[in-house]
Protein backbone atom coordinates (compact mmCIF):
# COMPACT_ATOMS: atom_id res chain seq x y z
CA UNK A 1 0.00 0.00 0.00
CA UNK A 2 3.02 2.16 -0.09
CA UNK A 3 2.53 3.69 -3.48
CA UNK A 4 -1.22 4.71 -2.81
CA UNK A 5 0.12 6.42 0.47
CA UNK A 6 2.54 8.10 -1.34
CA UNK A 7 -0.08 11.36 -1.72
CA UNK A 8 -0.22 13.80 -4.79
CA UNK A 9 3.05 13.14 -5.67
CA UNK A 10 3.16 10.21 -7.95
CA UNK A 11 -0.73 11.28 -9.49
CA UNK A 12 1.31 15.05 -10.22
CA UNK A 13 4.35 13.05 -11.61
CA UNK A 14 1.89 10.88 -13.69
CA UNK A 15 0.02 14.07 -15.00
CA UNK A 16 3.37 16.00 -15.96
CA UNK A 17 4.36 12.38 -17.98
CA UNK A 18 1.57 12.06 -19.88
CA UNK A 19 0.51 16.03 -20.68
CA UNK A 20 1.92 17.52 -23.62
CA UNK A 21 5.34 19.60 -23.75
CA UNK A 22 3.24 22.49 -25.45
CA UNK A 23 0.57 22.04 -22.58
CA UNK A 24 3.49 22.70 -20.29
CA UNK A 25 4.82 25.42 -21.94
CA UNK A 26 1.61 27.44 -22.21
CA UNK A 27 1.15 26.86 -18.63
CA UNK A 28 4.59 28.66 -17.97
CA UNK A 29 3.59 31.46 -20.89
CA UNK A 30 0.76 32.92 -18.84
CA UNK A 31 3.83 33.43 -15.70
CA UNK A 32 6.00 36.58 -15.60
CA UNK A 33 8.64 36.66 -16.57
CA UNK A 34 7.98 33.74 -18.94
CA UNK A 35 5.68 35.55 -20.92
CA UNK A 36 6.37 36.82 -24.29
CA UNK A 37 9.45 34.41 -24.22
CA UNK A 38 10.27 32.68 -27.81
CA UNK A 39 8.64 29.37 -28.25
CA UNK A 40 12.14 27.44 -28.10
CA UNK A 41 12.61 28.79 -24.29
CA UNK A 42 9.12 28.31 -23.58
CA UNK A 43 9.63 24.49 -24.30
CA UNK A 44 13.00 24.79 -23.47
CA UNK A 45 12.28 25.61 -19.72
CA UNK A 46 8.62 23.67 -19.84
CA UNK A 47 10.55 20.43 -20.55
CA UNK A 48 13.40 21.19 -17.12
CA UNK A 49 10.65 22.25 -14.72
CA UNK A 50 8.80 19.78 -12.81
CA UNK A 51 5.24 20.15 -11.83
CA UNK A 52 5.07 19.03 -7.92
CA UNK A 53 2.08 19.86 -4.82
CA UNK A 54 3.37 21.46 -2.12
CA UNK A 55 1.12 20.48 0.67
CA UNK A 56 -0.37 23.47 3.06
CA UNK A 57 1.52 24.50 5.93
CA UNK A 58 4.69 23.36 4.52
CA UNK A 59 7.73 25.92 4.80
CA UNK A 60 8.80 26.53 0.55
CA UNK A 61 11.79 29.27 2.08
CA UNK A 62 12.85 29.78 5.20
CA UNK A 63 14.39 33.64 6.28
CA UNK A 64 18.47 33.39 6.70
CA UNK A 65 18.46 29.64 5.23
CA UNK A 66 19.60 28.93 1.31
CA UNK A 67 16.51 27.60 -0.81
CA UNK A 68 16.59 24.14 -1.95
CA UNK A 69 14.28 24.96 -4.93
CA UNK A 70 12.71 27.28 -7.01
CA UNK A 71 9.11 27.29 -7.45
CA UNK A 72 6.43 28.98 -9.87
CA UNK A 73 3.09 28.70 -8.76
CA UNK A 74 0.47 28.02 -10.50
CA UNK A 75 -2.54 27.27 -8.31
CA UNK A 76 -2.72 28.27 -4.42
CA UNK A 77 -0.97 30.75 -1.90
CA UNK A 78 1.30 31.24 0.32
CA UNK A 79 2.50 33.61 3.31
CA UNK A 80 5.63 35.57 2.30
CA UNK A 81 6.83 36.75 5.65
CA UNK A 82 10.46 38.27 7.11
CA UNK A 83 11.90 39.32 10.15
CA UNK A 84 8.32 37.80 11.41
CA UNK A 85 6.50 40.28 9.67
CA UNK A 86 3.80 38.92 6.60
CA UNK A 87 5.02 40.79 3.01
CA UNK A 88 2.93 39.62 1.16
CA UNK A 89 0.97 36.15 -0.19
CA UNK A 90 2.27 34.94 -3.41
CA UNK A 91 -0.12 33.30 -6.17
CA UNK A 92 -0.55 32.32 -9.36
CA UNK A 93 2.51 33.40 -11.70
CA UNK A 94 4.91 33.85 -8.31
CA UNK A 95 8.43 32.37 -7.94
CA UNK A 96 9.19 31.44 -4.23
CA UNK A 97 12.82 31.11 -3.70
CA UNK A 98 13.85 33.37 -6.89
CA UNK A 99 16.61 35.56 -4.31
CA UNK A 100 18.03 32.85 -2.64
CA UNK A 101 18.79 30.78 -5.57
CA UNK A 102 19.96 33.72 -7.98
CA UNK A 103 22.56 34.97 -5.45
CA UNK A 104 22.91 30.92 -4.08
CA UNK A 105 22.91 32.32 -0.68
CA UNK A 106 20.40 32.33 2.21
CA UNK A 107 16.70 33.27 1.87
CA UNK A 108 16.08 36.79 2.22
CA UNK A 109 12.33 35.50 3.07
CA UNK A 110 10.16 32.81 5.21
CA UNK A 111 7.30 31.19 2.92
CA UNK A 112 4.68 29.33 3.86
CA UNK A 113 2.16 27.25 1.86
CA UNK A 114 -1.29 29.13 2.98
CA UNK A 115 -3.19 26.18 0.92
CA UNK A 116 -1.83 22.84 -1.26
CA UNK A 117 0.08 24.67 -3.98
CA UNK A 118 0.98 23.30 -7.90
CA UNK A 119 3.83 24.35 -8.68
CA UNK A 120 6.64 23.90 -11.29
CA UNK A 121 9.77 23.53 -9.76
CA UNK A 122 13.61 23.56 -10.23
CA UNK A 123 16.32 22.13 -8.22
CA UNK A 124 19.99 23.76 -7.92
CA UNK A 125 20.81 22.10 -11.10
CA UNK A 126 17.51 22.72 -13.10
CA UNK A 127 17.82 26.43 -11.89
CA UNK A 128 21.61 26.71 -13.51
CA UNK A 129 20.77 24.71 -16.61
CA UNK A 130 17.53 27.47 -16.55
CA UNK A 131 20.17 30.52 -16.25
CA UNK A 132 22.18 29.09 -19.14
CA UNK A 133 19.70 30.66 -21.11
CA UNK A 134 20.66 34.58 -21.69
CA UNK A 135 16.90 35.17 -22.03
CA UNK A 136 15.75 33.31 -19.33
CA UNK A 137 18.75 34.61 -16.96
CA UNK A 138 17.75 38.30 -17.81
CA UNK A 139 14.34 37.48 -16.97
CA UNK A 140 14.46 35.83 -13.82
CA UNK A 141 17.19 38.35 -12.43
CA UNK A 142 14.78 41.36 -13.46
CA UNK A 143 11.85 39.84 -11.95
CA UNK A 144 13.95 39.17 -8.55
CA UNK A 145 15.05 42.74 -8.57
CA UNK A 146 11.63 43.87 -9.45
CA UNK A 147 10.04 42.02 -6.66
CA UNK A 148 12.37 43.62 -4.06
CA UNK A 149 12.10 46.97 -5.52
CA UNK A 150 8.26 46.69 -4.68
CA UNK A 151 6.86 48.57 -2.01
CA UNK A 152 6.45 45.43 0.88
CA UNK A 153 8.37 43.03 -2.04
CA UNK A 154 11.50 42.18 -0.27
CA UNK A 155 13.33 42.69 2.89
CA UNK A 156 13.91 45.96 3.78
CA UNK A 157 17.66 46.76 5.14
Amino acid sequence: MEFMDSGPSWVSRLVEVLQPLSARADRLAATEPFSGLEWPELQFAAGLLNETMVDRGTRMTVQGRRSPRLWVILEGEALVSADARPLRVATTGDFVGLPSMLAGGPSPETTIALSSIRAFEAGPDQFRRLLARRMIRHRLTAAAKAKSGQPGGGPRP
